[in-house]
Order: structure tokens, then C-alpha cells, then sequence
């Protein structure tokens, strides 16, 4: 069992590749920075789970899988593609769908424990 009571805080967090160097995301304003750590599987994995952390900036991002989050540090704003605004701070939780785009804006350095799952990658976590 993953408890993220205890997980959440701790360390491990390492820079992920810039934003610039991966397909599913385009940098919109600003320089944001991310780090992460994986509890279970690993980048393109089919389950994928861990905390991420972002400095703030803006971003489109398309995502790689079914998500589930929730927010542990900072404040954000997430642009659906229909428009609709939402605005998260520590303690929301939302869910996105795999190949769903969404504007992020990082207002204040984010930290988001995340489960990703895409059904479609062949490669297993376990």
C-alpha cells in the first residue's frame, strides 16, 4: 500500500525533462520547471504514480492517460478545451481523461500527488 499521508513529503523529487523536449506539452509563457518522483512505473508505462511539483509558468498539455490528483502545495488555474476555468489550491483533487487538453497556468509552485493510468501502453508497471 501507497500511503501518501506519509509519501507526500517525502523527498526524492528529481528535474523531469524540460517541458520543451516532451510531445504533450507546449510552454505558453514563462520558464516552469517540474520534478517528480515515480512510486509505481515509470515515464509511457501503462500505470504510473507519484508526486510532481512545478514552478509557475504556463502550459498546454495534452494528457498521456487517465489522471487522478491531488493538489499538496500551490495554486493553479486549468482551462478546459470547452473554456471553463477552474481554479485548484491544496487539498482539491480533479480527474482528466486521456488525450484531453488543458491550459495550465501555475500561479504559485505546485505539488500534486498523481495516478496516471493509459490504457493503451503495452508496457507494464508491475
Amino acid at each position: 500500500m501507497l500511503d501518501y499521508t506519509e509519501l507526500k513529503e517525502e523527498g526524492g523529487l528529481v528535474l523531469w525533462p524540460a517541458m520543451e523536449e516532451l510531445p504533450f506539452i507546449t510552454v505558453l509563457e514563462g520558464d516552469p520547471i517540474h520534478s517528480g518522483r515515480f512510486d509505481v512505473g515509470n515515464f509511457g508505462m501503462r500505470t504510473m504514480i507519484g508526486v510532481w511539483e512545478c514552478t509557475p509558468g504556463k502550459f498546454e498539455y495534452t494528457y498521456p492517460g487517465d489522471e487522478i490528483c491531488t493538489l499538496l502545495h500551490g495554486k493553479i488555474e486549468l482551462i478546459c478545451e470547452d473554456g471553463k476555468v477552474h481554479n485548484y489550491v491544496a487539498g482539491d483533487t480533479f480527474y482528466t481523461r486521456k488525450g484531453e487538453v488543458a491550459t495550465w497556468t501555475v500561479i504559485e509552485t505546485v505539488k500534486k500527488i498523481f495516478s496516471i493510468h493509459d490504457p493503451d501502453s503495452t508496457e507494464l508497471s508491475h
